[in-house]
């Protein structure tokens, strides 16, 4: 059956790449019919356990920001509105032509989406069974208490340090700074976040049930400082996708191993129900966070309840607000380059954008004190080249101005094709590092697809450098937990199911 729909997705995508090249555009009804079809191929493969979450989380945050076109099949091209997407109207918004070929690209990027994942797909094994041994094995290492504190402090203090340094109560939120603001250091948020993750990766591989409970507690509270005092009161929102990255860490990736470690017959898990609220509640945080951070400076109790209850007001949050958020800005680069390519003003870059990552890679502050001037930066790169850019960068754009169609297809299908492997690798075999690797893609993967490659660079060397920092940290001052053949016999048969 898989071959069956690899060959069908691989058809379609070349035949997406063939029309484009004799310019034809097909309308938009069929590019969301497409859409339709890889949303639906991916769900029943991750209820058959052959794709894992964090596919499935790749292509929410590929996939959303195009829920703009529906509306466009029913939409009046001769109209002039004044807001669309929950933004001002630009002449590429009503031009059918450009909306259609913007559609296409989305289309064609989600059966190379498909293709890769359909490639990679091979039955996740997650057997209750693999729980009931209990032979003694040789111990394994994990951080002590004094190290587990210091990495939690370090990214506590680099949230502190990146956040803005007054609440969205006593400065207006786009005028607050913060203390690293001149440090020209970008990545200092996504530092804080890995810093934060590997200690939950720790937490959850801990085997002595009194301390990992302890650690996770000192994770908690840590993440609840940083989500609510340096990110949400201040305005910021950056936090939000490591509230999900969490959840799936424990309820998903590190479940077996909770499982155990609580000496429970089933693994465990959490609700789909539960899920969905939780992601609801995410969603809902940040919308509102969004709504009011401009708005609250001054304000009391009784005043910010007043301005959080107007929100409500008729045409306040209604049904097209609510579709409308970071992604609606992030749509406006496909859009660009749709319209671009149209107007013959988007020049192909054979692969040079890829190069000028790599020319890149210096952190900012190491640039500024040898002189050297990156390629692509916070006020360069490939957002900045295109019309209606907002400084946002979809994953389609890259390929596109570089190989065009045939781009968009071939590279979304091959990252795609690394990250399912890289999943269910990493997930038969967890170790805090591969455990860690898992949440700090997740976490990263809105800031990748919708602000652009680098993200993701910079997430991978992140991840490599606090590993080495964190086995660094194990051989120099760890602790030995006692386990057991369970673990043992866990990861054979998760390795024998892949």
């Amino acid at each position: 059956m898989n071959n069956i729909q690899l060959t069908f997705f691989l058809a379609l995508g070349a035949f997406g790449v063939l029309l484009f090249h004799i310019g034809y555009y097909p309308p938009v009804l069929v590019s969301v019919m497409v859409f339709v079809l890889v949303s639906y191929l991916l769900i029943v493969q991750y209820q058959k356990h052959f794709v894992g979450p964090l596919i499935l989380l790749l292509f929410l945050c590929y996939a959303l920001p195009f829920i703009h076109i529906i509306p466009y099949l029913w939409f009046d091209y001769s109209s002039e509105p004044l807001i669309l997407w929950g933004l001002a109207v630009n002449s590429y918004m009503t031009d059918k032509t450009i909306i259609e070929l913007m559609s296409m690209i989305g289309a064609v990027g989600a059966c190379g989406f498909a293709v890769g994942a359909i490639a990679a797909a091979k039955r996740f094994h997650l057997p209750e069974a693999a729980l009931s041994a209990s032979v003694n094995l040789p111990p394994m290492r994990t951080l002590s208490m004094p190290t587990f504190f210091v990495w939690i402090a370090m990214g506590v203090i680099a949230s502190w340090l990146f956040a803005p340094a007054q609440t969205v109560f006593t400065e207006v939120y786009t005028e607050s700074v913060s203390i690293s603001q001149n440090w020209n250091f970008s990545s200092l948020w996504m530092f804080s976040y890995a810093f934060l993750t590997f200690a939950l990766a720790d937490a959850i591989i801990e085997c002595d049930r009194s301390l990992a409970r302890l650690k996770r507690k000192i994770f908690f509270f840590a993440m609840l400082l940083v989500v609510v005092w340096f990110q949400l009161l201040r305005g910021d929102r950056e936090s939000l996708p490591l509230i999900l990255a969490a959840i799936l860490m424990f309820y998903v990736w590190g479940a077996p191993i909770t499982s155990f470690i609580n000496k429970k017959t089933k693994v465990v898990s959490i609700s789909k129900i539960k899920i969905a609220l939780l992601v609801l509640l995410v969603f809902l945080v940040s919308l509102f966070t969004g709504a009011l951070r401009y708005s609250l400076v001054g304000a009391d109790l009784a005043g910010t309840v007043s301005i959080a209850r107007d929100l409500f007001a008729p045409g306040q949050i209604g049904f097209e607000n609510i579709l409308a958020g970071t992604w609606s800005a992030v749509l406006l680069t496909p859009l660009g380059i749709a319209g671009d390519h149209l107007n013959n003003s988007l020049s192909l870059q054979y692969g040079q954008t890829y190069w000028d990552f790599i020319a890149s890679l210096m952190p900012g502050f190491v640039a500024d004190f040898i002189g050297y001037q990156r390629p692509i930066d916070g006020f360069h790169g490939p957002a900045w080249e295109v019309t209606y850019g907002m400084g946002g960068n979809h994953a389609v754009v890259v390929p596109f101005m570089n190989f065009r169609m045939f781009g968009v297809f071939a590279i979304i299908a091959s990252w795609t094709y690394l990250f399912a492997k890289l999943e269910r690798l990493f997930s038969a075999d967890l170790t805090p590092s591969r455990l860690a690797f898992l949440g700090i893609v997740a976490m990263g993967t809105p800031h990748w697809l919708w602000y652009g490659e680098k993200n993701i660079i910079n997430s991978l060397i992140i991840w490599f450098l606090l590993s080495l920092i964190y086995r660094a940290s194990i051989s120099i001052h760890s602790r030995k937990t006692v386990t057991t053949a369970k673990t043992l016999l866990l990861k054979t048969v998760l390795r024998t199911g892949i």
